[in-house]
Formats: structure tokens, C-alpha cells, sequence
């Protein structure tokens, strides 16, 4: 499908197409900690109290089935850890600092995306990002709560199971990704909590830990409302808003 950008979402949304000649992955090194994308302004690790998070292994079923795990090179030469989650056959929504970050060297060089891994399993394959985007305000002024972005692969899902993206400010959600602290990363955990919504920002006591960034915030399970980024305790997502979800469904 070719690209239906508007003149005033590419002055929102800026997109980035990967070369052909992408930086390979170790996943050997899943267990280091530079595989979490650590930085002064990335706090994305926060048990806020006792841990409640619940381990996911029903993978074949919505939501899980569409949250993605995420493998990633950046610039510097480290491998750093993600989520995601699928809004189409071949395009996802994550964090902006899943696909952008100044401090690592700017653009990922290469994405492994792994949709509804569980363990070892993985039962729809793996795809590989062909384009990133992340939103101006995230590239120029790295505001946290612009740090959201979007990945497209290079082939469409096995499956057509998606969440949906909505502009929506429920009083609950579920977060749910792949948090680096537990099992190795390999497998997703959940955990659901009451919401406070700040200048286009979710804030929650939800437990989540770096490696879940770019995970999404539910509404009845696979409504999308948000992506998670940070960490802090509260810890917090950025509301989807118009001119994004359009930027990605026409991209």
C-alpha cells in the first residue's frame, strides 16, 4: 500500500526507513544488562510496593496474542529489549525510545519482532522492521510525553487478531509486556490498576520493569489507550491522540 502522509502529519510524525544492510542481534546476551535501555530520563523500572505482576501463558488468545516482544540494535552496538503491540498486520505501536533515542546514537539499526512469545515458543513467527516512527515531539524535545512510536515489518502476521487504539480515559487498564526481571524476558506479565490522567499522561501504581516499554494500556482487554514508557512509581503511559493513530493507519 503506498504511504498517505499529509503535509500536517509529517510535520508531527517523522518516519525512518531501515537500510538493507541491518546490524545482527545476539540473542545470547538477552541476560546482560545492556539489553535494558538504561538513561538518566528513562526510569522504566518500577515495583511500586510487592510485586503483583501475573505471568501470561495463554499467548493464543487475545490480547496476548498481539503484544510483541521486542529485539533491538542500537547505533552504540548494544542490544536493548522492547514491546509492542499489533494495530494491523504489519504495523505495531511502542515507545518512542524503542525506535529513537539520542542518547544510544538515534535510530535502531535493526528490530526482531516476536509476536505472543511464550518462553521458547513462538507461535506466529518472527518479522523484522523494515521503517520506525516516532513522533517531533519525542525526536526534537524529547518530551516524555511524547515518547511513543511505531514499527512496520516486512511482512504482515500470521494472524489477524489486533488491538484497537482509542482516545479513551478509563477510570482502570491492564499493562502487559515483557518485563526484563522476569524469566529471562521470554515470557509477557500483566498486572491491572486504577488510573490518574495528568497533562496527556496515565499514571498507575501498576509493577513494570525495563524491557516493557512500548507496552500497551488496556481497556477491556484489546483496547488500546495507551503506551507505556516510564517508570517512577507512579509509573506511566502516553495517551494516543489523533494525528497519531491516523499517521500509522495510513503509513
Amino acid at each position: 500500500m503506498a504511504e498517505v502522509v499529509t503535509p500536517q502529519l509529517e510535520e508531527e510524525l517523522i518516519f525512518h526507513q531501515l537500510n538493507d544492510e541491518k546490524q545482527p542481534i545476539d540473542e545470547k546476551e538477552i541476560t546482560l544488562q545492556s539489553w535494558i535501555e538504561r538513561d538518566e530520563d528513562l526510569s522504566n523500572e518500577s515495583v511500586c510496593g510487592i510485586d503483583q505482576r501475573q505471568k501470561v501463558l495463554a499467548t493464543l488468545q487475545m490480547p496476548y496474542m498481539a503484544i510483541c516482544k521486542l529485539y533491538m540494535k542500537a547505533k552504540n552496538g548494544l542490544n536493548y529489549v522492547g514491546s509492542g503491540w499489533l494495530v494491523a498486520g504489519d504495523r505495531l505501536y511502542t515507545a518512542g525510545h524503542c525506535v529513537y533515542n539520542k542518547s544510544s546514537g538515534g535510530w535502531k539499526t535493526s528490530i526482531i519482532v516476536i509476536p505472543g512469545k511464550c518462553g521458547f515458543s513462538e507461535p506466529y513467527g518472527r518479522y523484522e522492521a523494515t521503517e520506525l516512527m516516532a513522533t517531533r515531539g519525542w525526536i526534537d524535545d524529547v518530551s516524555p510525553r511524547y515518547d511513543m512510536g511505531a514499527i512496520k515489518l516486512d511482512r504482515p502476521v500470521c494472524h489477524n487478531s489486533f488491538i484497537t487504539p482509542a482516545m479513551e480515559d478509563p477510570n482502570i487498564a491492564e499493562i502487559c509486556g515483557y518485563p526484563a526481571d522476569r524469566d529471562n524476558g521470554i515470557f509477557q506479565y500483566k498486572m491491572s490498576d486504577n488510573l490518574v490522567k495528568e497533562h496527556g499522561r496515565f499514571l498507575y501504581q501498576a509493577d513494570t520493569f525495563g524491557g516493557q516499554s512500548g507496552s500497551p494500556l488496556l481497556r477491556n482487554r484489546c483496547v488500546g489507550v495507551g503506551i507505556h514508557n516510564y517508570g517512577g512509581c507512579p509509573n506511566k503511559s502516553s495517551d494516543l491522540y489523533q494525528e497519531f493513530i491516523d499517521g500509522v493507519a495510513n503509513w
